[in-house]
């Protein structure tokens, strides 16, 4: 394990963490609870952090209490690119916030649709 192997597999060393979801857990609500927790954490000094972070928690929050548009789904993987690349910000908390938000929309994005589609979210 090496930065540039590890880099070059699509992922970071970090906190190594793992979440596990059971099948009466909302991974939307879940997403939207970390993100939360990172814009709440946000020192502020850097504008992607600063105003992307609650604009990414606006977004989900919108999707998970049945006001999502389809076009959310384009402006999140947006935000991913922009926010969760090393370099865009001045350390690594915005980052680190959009992998949970990228494995969810890579993993769950039948979810994701779902609360768009349905107007409420599935698991409530």
């Amino acid at each position: 394990m090496d930065y540039n192997v590890i880099g070059k597999a699509g992922s970071r060393m970090g906190t190594g963490t793992m979440i596990i979801l059971d099948d009466q857990t909302c991974p939307v609500g879940m997403v939207l609870n970390l993100i939360r927790f990172f814009a709440h954490e946000s020192c502020g000094f850097c504008t992607p952090c600063r105003e992307g972070l609650p604009w990414t928690h606006q977004v989900l929050l919108d999707i998970e209490q049945g006001r999502g548009q389809p076009e959310d789904l384009e402006t999140l993987a947006y935000q991913i690119k922009y926010i969760g690349t090393m370099g865009n910000t001045h350390c690594a908390l915005a980052p680190g916030a959009m992998e949970p938000l990228q494995s969810a929309l890579k993993y769950f994005y039948y979810d994701f649709k779902q609360h768009i589609t349905g107007g409420r979210c599935p698991y409530h």
